[in-house]
């Protein structure tokens, strides 16, 4: 899993030497790279990485670039989308834009100036320093850095509120099963372990390449992220 804090980018060409060549100049400037040469592809690649920018051919076999843009585009957050192709035309141009493209580069392009496109782009969509999680306690409601919300249950409101009202954000399970109404004594510690993973399905769901959420061994539990308590 890539750090948080770094630009990561997916890039989707079939031309397996330009793929090499946008990897290594990219990953050179210092980006959290994955290529791919098609749609499928992409799809089971973003199983597991989020990227904040998509480098993507139009004339790719099966669904074309302009096809799988629209789809990203309808991704919460959606990535900048970056067309890198061989069609030049106005008429190209404006249907990318269109389409969903937030830059549009021709073949052949000059890597230095991929670089800059994409760090640019990454900047408009990547959350800023300031931007955190929100723990709205009245509402049942965490937010995302990005704006989403997630609605909690009340069992899941106490836990975070125990969680985030501790010294680290961290608490023990006997203070989390008290949390939750019940004797460390004799509590199925299976509960609270279901309701804790309940809980980071539904942020992964919004967050895929996120868990804010970590087990203290033999401990409790934490929020590794800044929170603002609200």
């Amino acid at each position: 899993m890539p750090p948080e804090n770094t630009t990561r980018v997916a890039i989707v060409e079939d031309n397996q030497d330009l793929l090499d060549d946008v990897i290594f100049s990219l990953e050179r400037a210092g980006f959290t790279v994955r290529g791919c040469d098609r749609g499928e592809a992409l799809d089971c690649l973003l199983e597991d990485f989020r990227p904040h920018v998509v480098v993507l051919d139009i004339g790719l076999p099966g669904e074309d670039g302009l096809s799988i843009a629209e789809r990203l585009r309808a991704m919460q957050p959606a990535p900048g989308i970056v067309m890198l192709t061989a069609r030049t035309s106005l008429e190209d141009r404006i249907e990318g834009h269109t389409r969903g493209a937030d830059n549009y580069l021709c073949k052949p392009v000059d890597m230095e100036e991929l670089v800059a496109v994409v760090r640019a782009r990454a900047r408009t969509v990547m959350p800023t320093a300031s931007a955190q999680w929100r723990f709205f306690t009245w509402q049942r409601c965490l937010q995302f850095p990005e704006g989403q919300r997630l609605e909690l249950t009340t069992a899941e409101n106490q836990l975070l509120t125990a969680i985030l009202g501790n010294p680290g954000q961290q608490a023990g399970r006997q203070v989390l099963i008290s949390a939750l109404g019940g004797n460390p004594d004799d509590y199925d510690i299976r509960r609270l372990e279901v309701t804790i993973s309940r809980l980071r399905q539904k942020i992964r769901a919004i967050r895929p390449d996120t868990n804010p959420l970590r087990a203290l061994r033999n401990q409790g539990y934490a929020f590794v992220e800044p929170v603002q308590i609200d």
